[in-house]
């Protein structure tokens, strides 16, 4: 007895695929991946550009969901394979529905049956589904963002440590500077003594001339001595001003208003001491 070969043809294939339709119109995943197939078979045979008339003819589909049929074959015919290793993932499939399907595309292939897993998608309806999907996206979105707004923060961190750094650093080198401006005061205010030693020892001679010569280099050294003290006093200041500055910069990350309050405090209060000062 001879076996016959049926070849394939566009329309043997779209008998197949009305053979897989249901009356419910409800088509089970198994379904549509079975019709998935066969309309990637039918594509490959039909004529170009023929290929929109066809599915209208044959099979009464448009060519979006003859698109969606076949993305439903190529993400679900895997995982819907009888296969020992894809056993549990099949099962957890099997009862979709091809509407269910298609809401689960948004959810990445290689997530989707613990997604599935994790849900009573027998009793879900439709509306309940395209919620769970949408909830999943804005809490993966939500993670995503809080990831980035700790990456930023870290950043933020790093960059104040940085800056903690740089400003030791410069109180340090202060520091020295202050120590240098104390070991200069040391030695103009003993310069000052020993002038005023010659000066008494002058006025003693009643040398007036050289007294007067004494008494101008004295001056002299006074002032140089006030220039440097009043030099020293100002760094300290600028020194202090820089970290009061610095401790506000970090004061108005956590609150603007005591900020604020500061900000304003300082500003009356230089402005205060201003006035008393040169009025």
């Amino acid at each position: 007895m001879s076996d016959f070969v049926t070849e394939r043809t566009p329309q043997i294939i779209a008998a197949e695929i009305n053979s897989y339709k249901e009356p419910s119109r409800r088509i089970h995943l198994i379904c549509a991946v079975e019709i998935g197939r066969r309309l990637i078979e039918a594509k490959s045979l039909v004529p170009y550009g023929e290929w929109g008339k066809w599915l209208q003819e044959y099979v009464d589909y448009s060519q979006l969901t003859a698109e969606r049929y076949m993305k439903v074959a190529r993400e679900y015919g895997q995982a819907m394979s009888a296969s020992p290793e894809g056993e549990a993932e099949s099962s957890s499939m099997k009862n979709l529905s091809y509407t269910q399907a298609v809401i689960l595309f948004d959810v990445p292939e290689e997530e989707r049956a613990e997604f599935i897993a994790e849900l009573d998608i027998d009793n879900m309806s439709v509306r309940q589904l395209q919620k769970a999907v949408k909830e999943r996206e804005q809490a993966k979105q939500e993670k995503d963002e809080a990831e980035l707004k700790n990456g930023e923060l870290q950043k933020a961190l790093e960059g104040e440590k940085e800056k903690s750094s740089e400003l030791k650093k410069e109180r340090d080198d202060l520091k020295v500077k202050t120590g240098v401006l104390e070991k200069k005061n040391q030695v103009l205010e003993q310069e000052v003594a020993n002038r005023k030693a010659e000066n008494s020892k002058l006025k003693e001679k009643e040398l007036f001339k050289s007294n007067q010569k004494l008494r101008s280099d004295l001056t002299a050294a006074q002032i140089k001595n006030a220039t440097h003290k009043v030099a020293f006093k100002f760094e300290a200041l600028e020194r202090a001003f820089k970290e009061l500055t610095y401790e506000l910069g970090l004061l108005v990350e956590i609150d603007k208003g005591v900020h604020g309050e500061y900000q304003k405090n300082l500003r009356k209060f230089l402005l205060k001491c201003l006035d008393e000062k040169w009025r």
